[in-house]
């Protein structure tokens, strides 16, 4: 009863060092939406930017809490080749440095049920690829995609497992013609849902 009442969806008092106790449902409002979006966006960036993807990953008592003990199991043990299916990072630095954060971008965003085939313990909402976004102040665009399992708990997204992280490519394609489920862009003059 008392894991059901807090997982009511990340608050004002949610801190970056308070493990999630549950993944929880999409919000309802635009804003929260958005803020949750937004949150998530500025830590990929700030991840990608430092050349440290892997900080994106929950850790695995966060996993243990978040997911049915076999699909713990299975991500925990398929993470042993996380750093392989990421590639080199090191350039990332260089190649941001000169951007600063601009938007996001997600794709396959859904909400899963409790137990289903991901094995979460309560449902919610989770993202399959995140395009993070960047721009220079000559207005010159920068993006990398950041594939994986994002889930949303109650402390806000974070990422289960990651399957690819794309070097950053300026001016990349996908800025133009990639949907999105739910975009934040500041070149964009409202939330696409």
């Amino acid at each position: 009863m008392l894991l059901l009442a807090g997982c009511g969806g990340p608050t004002a008092t949610s801190t970056a060092v308070a493990h999630p106790t549950c993944v929880v449902e999409m919000p309802d409002l635009a804003a929260e939406r958005h803020a949750a979006v937004d949150a998530l966006g500025r830590r990929a960036w700030e991840a990608l930017r430092a050349g440290e993807p892997r900080t994106l990953l929950y850790d695995e008592v966060d996993l243990r809490a978040l997911l049915e003990p076999s699909a713990a199991t299975r991500i925990t043990v398929r993470r042993t080749r996380v750093d392989e299916r990421i590639g080199e990072t090191d350039d990332f630095v260089s190649l941001l440095a000169a951007a600063e954060y601009a938007g996001v971008c997600l794709q396959g965003a859904r909400e899963e049920p409790a137990g289903g085939a991901l094995g979460l313990r309560s449902g919610g909402w989770v993202v399959d690829r995140v395009l993070v976004i960047g721009r220079r102040p000559s207005g010159q665009r920068i993006a990398s995609w950041i594939e994986g399992l994002w889930l949303y708990s109650d402390q806000g997204f974070g990422a289960a497992d990651l399957e690819r992280v794309e070097r950053p490519r300026w001016e990349h394609s996908d800025l133009e013609i990639a949907p999105c489920d739910v975009a934040i862009r500041d070149d964009l003059p409202e939330i696409a849902r």
